[in-house]
C-alpha cells in the first residue's frame, strides 16, 4: 500500500512539470546598437535592414537610422541632432516617377525636432531634408505615402512633399497632435490629433471638415470602405468608434482598455492592442469586437502571414505575443515568443522569407530564422500584460511560437524519470523509508526550481491589477485659469513650489524641465538602462525624489511616463 502512494506521488509531481516544445527558430545573429532604444518596427527591402534608435539624449549621444544586411553586417548609420524621443515609424519608398519627378529609392525618416529626411538606402546620405514646426516636440506620427507624394503629420498639423525633392504642396495647421499618423480616402486625408479632433484635410490642402471626439487620436484612422475606425484614447481606458465619412454619423463601436496600440488591418479583420490586451474587431456591414487575449500592448503590430500576427508586449521579460486567427476573427493559438534581451517592446518584428527581425527597448536588433519552411514569411513589413499561455504545436506540425533555451527544461526532465525510476526501485526492493525521503527531497528540489516563477507570476498579478479612476489632485486654491491644463507641484520640506498654466507636454521630462525653468529650480537627473530619472531638485536629494500623476505614484522613468493635457505632476521628497 505504502509503495503504490509512493508510486502515485511521484506520478502527481511529474505531472506538475512543465511542459516543453522543441525549438521552432533560431537566432542567427544579434547586434547592439545601443545605447539607444529601439520603439519603433524595424524596416526590411530586398537585401536590406533598416532600424531607428530613439531615448532622451544627453552627453555626445545621439540618435541613429542604420542599415544592415539581412546578414548582420553594419553598411551605413545616419545621425541627427535631436534630444528627444524619436518616435515615427520609418517608411520606404520605392523608386518612381510622377506628375512631380523622379526619385530613387528611399528611407524617408521623421525626427522629434521637427524635420523630414528623405535618405538614400544605399549609403544613408541625404537626399533632401524639409523643416517643420516644433512646439515641444516636432514629427512624431507616422508618415503616408501616397503615389509621387508624402504626407507627413506634423506637431501642429499637416504638409504634403514631393518626393522627387522634397518641394511644399501644402502646409496647413490644424491642431496639436502626437503620435498621429495619416490616412486616406477618396475624401482626402484624415488626422487625429491631441484635443480629440478628426481632421479631414482635401488633396489640395483645404481644411475640409473636422470631427469633435473626447479623448486623444493618436494613431491613423482604419479605412475600411466608407467608414473610419478610430481608437480613441483616455486617462484609464479607450473607445473604439465607427465614423461614416458620408453620412458624418459616429457610431460607439466599443470601451477597451488604456493606452492604445497602432491598429492592424487584415483585410475584413482589425487587430487593436490595449494595456488590457489583443483584440480583434470583424467589419462586415458593421464593426463588432469577436474577442480580447491577455497583454500588454501600446506599440505596433505586424503580420508574419495570412493568420498570424506579432505584438511586442511592453513588460519587462515578456517578449513578443504570437497570435493566430481564423477567417471569423477568433484567436486559434496564442502563445509567447522569448528571447534573451526581453525588455519592455513596442516594436513590431520586420520579416524577409523564413527570417525575423525584432529589437525593444533592451537596444539589441536579433534575427531568427524558421526551422519549418512551412510558414514563409512576407518580404518586407505589413502596412501598419502578461501572458501567461503554454507552447502549443498546430495540427499541421508548425510551431505556434519560439521558447527560448529549452535545453535546461528537457536536462530536467530527463533527470526527474532517473529519479523516478530511482525511487519506484528502491520501494520495490522494501525501502520504503528511504524511498519517502527521496519524495521529499525531490519535492523540496521542484518547489525552489519553481519559485522564481511563482514570484514572477505574483508580481504580474499585483501589477495588472486593475487601478482605480483616476482622481484629480487639485487645490480649489489654485488660480482657476489653471483648470484645464497642466500643473507642477514641487514639495520642499521647508517649502512648496507651483507652476500652473502649462501646455502641450506630454511626458513628465518635458513637463518638470519647463516647471523648473519658470520656477528657477535646477535638476539634476541620473541615466538608467530604463531612462531618466531625477536625482536632486534645486540641489536638494536627501533619500531621492518620487512623482504623482493626479494622485497616483508614477511607475515609469520620467523621460516614458506621458501625461494629458490636463494633469496635476507633484515631486515629493521619498
Amino acid at each position: 500500500m505504502r509503495g503504490g502512494a509512493i508510486l502515485a506521488l511521484c506520478l502527481l509531481v511529474a505531472m506538475h512539470v512543465p511542459s516543453t516544445a522543441a525549438e521552432p527558430s533560431t537566432l542567427v545573429w544579434e547586434h547592439d546598437v545601443g545605447p539607444g532604444l529601439i520603439t519603433t518596427s524595424p524596416l526590411v527591402d530586398e537585401d536590406q535592414l533598416y532600424v531607428r534608435t530613439s531615448k532622451s539624449w544627453s552627453g555626445e549621444d545621439r540618435p541613429q537610422v542604420r542599415a544592415f544586411s539581412l546578414d548582420g553586417e553594419p553598411i551605413w548609420n545616419h545621425s541627427s541632432t535631436t534630444v528627444q524621443h524619436d518616435m515615427s515609424p520609418l517608411r520606404l519608398a520605392k523608386a518612381g516617377t510622377g506628375p512631380c519627378g523622379s526619385w530613387p529609392d528611399l528611407l524617408l525618416v521623421g525626427w522629434a525636432n521637427g524635420e523630414f529626411t528623405a535618405l538614400h538606402t544605399g549609403n544613408g546620405t541625404v537626399h533632401w531634408s524639409v523643416a517643420s514646426e516644433v512646439r515641444g516636440w516636432g514629427i512624431t506620427g507616422a508618415p503616408l505615402l501616397d503615389d509621387d507624394r508624402v504626407v507627413v503629420p506634423t506637431r501642429a498639423g499637416m504638409m504634403r512633399l514631393c518626393l522627387a525633392d522634397g518641394s511644399v504642396d501644402f502646409l496647413v495647421e490644424t491642431s496639436l497632435g502626437w503620435r498621429n499618423g495619416v490616412a486616406k480616402h477618396e475624401t482626402g486625408y484624415w488626422v487625429g490629433s491631441e484635443t480629440g479632433t478628426l481632421w479631414n484635410v482635401a488633396e489640395n490642402g483645404t481644411v475640409e471638415r473636422s470631427v469633435n471626439l473626447t479623448g486623444k487620436l493618436r494613431h491613423p484612422p482604419v479605412v475600411i470602405d466608407d467608414r473610419l475606425l478610430l481608437h480613441v484614447q483616455h486617462s484609464t481606458t479607450s473607445t473604439l468608434f465607427e465614423y461614416d465619412v458620408l453620412l458624418a454619423e459616429l457610431t460607439e463601436v466599443a470601451v477597451l482598455g488604456g493606452s492604445p496600440a497602432v491598429p492592424l488591418l487584415m483585410g475584413d479583420l482589425v487587430v487593436l492592442g490595449t494595456n488590457s490586451g489583443l483584440t480583434t474587431v470583424m467589419c462586415g456591414s458593421a464593426c463588432e469586437v469577436v474577442e480580447t487575449i491577455p497583454g500588454k500592448i501600446n506599440g505596433e503590430m505586424s503580420q508574419a502571414s495570412e493568420s498570424v500576427v506579432f505584438a511586442p508586449l511592453n513588460n519587462p521579460d515578456d517578449g513578443w505575443l504570437r497570435v493566430e486567427v481564423n477567417i471569423n476573427g477568433s484567436v486559434r493559438s496564442n502563445a509567447s515568443f522569448s528571447t534573451p534581451y526581453d525588455d519592455y517592446a513596442t516594436a513590431a518584428p520586420a520579416y524577409a522569407g523564413l527570417r525575423m527581425f525584432l529589437g525593444n527597448d533592451g537596444g539589441v536588433l536579433m534575427a531568427y530564422e524558421s526551422t519549418s519552411e512551412s510558414t514563409p514569411l512576407p518580404p518586407e513589413n505589413s502596412s501598419a500584460d502578461d501572458v501567461d499561455v503554454p507552447v502549443e504545436r498546430e495540427d499541421n506540425g508548425e510551431p505556434s511560437a519560439s521558447v527560448s533555451s529549452q535545453g535546461p527544461a528537457i536536462l530536467g526532465a530527463f533527470g526527474l524519470g532517473l529519479f523516478f525510476a530511482g525511487v519506484a526501485w528502491v520501494s520495490h526492493r522494501g525501502r520504503i523509508n528511504d524511498a519517502w525521503r527521496m519524495v521529499s527531497l525531490c519535492a523540496v528540489v521542484l518547489g525552489l526550481m519553481m519559485l522564481p516563477d511563482l514570484s514572477t507570476a505574483w508580481n504580474r498579478a499585483v501589477v495588472d491589477e486593475p487601478s482605480a479612476p483616476i482622481q484629480e489632485d487639485w487645490d480649489d486654491d489654485w488660480p482657476s485659469e489653471w483648470i484645464g491644463t497642466q500643473v507642477v507641484v514641487f514639495e520642499f520640506e521647508e517649502e512648496t513650489v507651483l507652476v500652473g498654466g502649462l501646455e502641450d507636454h506630454p511626458d513628465v521630462w518635458e513637463l518638470t524641465q519647463d516647471a523648473a525653468d519658470e520656477a528657477g529650480l535646477t535638476l539634476t537627473t541620473e541615466l538608467s538602462g530604463l531612462g531618466v530619472y531625477i536625482a536632486a531638485i534645486n540641489g536638494t536629494s536627501a533619500s531621492g525624489w518620487e512623482y504623482f500623476l493626479n494622485g497616483e505614484r508614477g511607475l515609469f522613468a520620467v523621460d516614458e511616463a506621458a501625461v494629458d493635457s490636463t494633469v496635476v505632476l507633484r515631486w515629493r521628497l521619498a
